[in-house]
């Protein structure tokens, strides 16, 4: 089985990330919907589209696990899966991958899928459904302005996706946040050299008042603009970190769209 092994911020190790000038991050599926039209299912993907000048690029962040709600939902957005240029999936649980072996076809044509560490029968569908998987065991910026934190292992292998936006700053894409959102955003502001956080959007992976409250509390410390915590993010610790960050908290959920840039 041959694995390709993402060479380290592609040899641009200790340079600050580059940046794009913005980016949309369209909810396609979570646990909640934004509008009542949309599918719901437990676990998440984005669609993640970069603008710079005159290119854009465009990835998935995670599939979720129900290839149903997918299909809807993309339709409805619009969505064009054949341009599509990589799939980026956060850890390998099937809430977060497990569509994925339907959806490689749909985009048509070979695409990297980016993983935080080689777990086989994952990597298996990959191959299979004609993807390249490509190992972010370090931080990797894989398309200019869009970069891997790396694998953190605590337990659970996991990577979050950051987009450094021009005179705004970062946007970190969570699947769980099984490391803990703190140190997620303390290594993303270490392995990107970008100080500001501007958005942070995903599963937090917390559940009660006090660890909101917490989180909450460092976010404003980074004075994060957009706080969108969902999927495994328990209802009392969303409620705690809103009455900490106030109307920087942003509920997102299936259809959402937020354009930053």
């Amino acid at each position: 089985m041959v694995v390709t092994w993402a060479v380290c911020r592609d040899g641009r190790l200790g340079e600050k990330m580059r940046e794009v000038n913005s980016v949309t991050v369209t909810t396609i599926v979570d646990n909640d919907v934004w509008e009542k039209s949309f599918s719901s299912s437990w676990g998440i993907s984005f669609h993640v589209e970069t603008f710079k000048k005159n290119e854009k690029h465009a990835i998935l962040m995670d599939t979720s696990g129900s290839f149903e709600s997918f299909y809807k939902n993309t339709s409805k957005l619009g969505i064009d899966l054949t341009a599509v240029e990589g799939i980026f999936i956060s850890h390998w649980h099937g809430d977060h991958y497990g569509a994925l072996n339907q959806i490689l076809p749909l985009v048509k044509h070979s695409v990297p899928v980016y993983v935080p560490s080689v777990y086989s029968s994952g990597i298996r569908e990959i191959k299979n459904g004609n993807g390249n998987p490509v190992v972010c065991s370090e931080p990797t910026e894989f398309i200019e302005g869009l970069m891997s934190t790396g694998e953190m292992a605590t337990g659970i292998s996991e990577h979050s996706l950051l987009i450094n936006v021009a005179d705004k700053g970062l946007v970190v894409l969570t699947g769980c946040g099984h490391p803990g959102i703190i140190n997620i955003l303390k290594r993303a502001r270490k392995t990107s050299r970008v100080d500001k956080v501007y958005a942070v959007m995903g599963g937090f992976h917390i559940s009660d008042t006090n660890s909101g409250v917490e989180v909450g509390e460092f976010l404003k410390e980074l004075n994060v603009e957009i706080a969108s915590p969902c999927h495994c993010t328990g209802y009392d610790a969303r409620n705690g970190m809103a009455k900490v960050v106030g109307e920087k908290y942003v509920r997102i959920g299936s259809g959402k769209i937020i354009t930053i840039g």
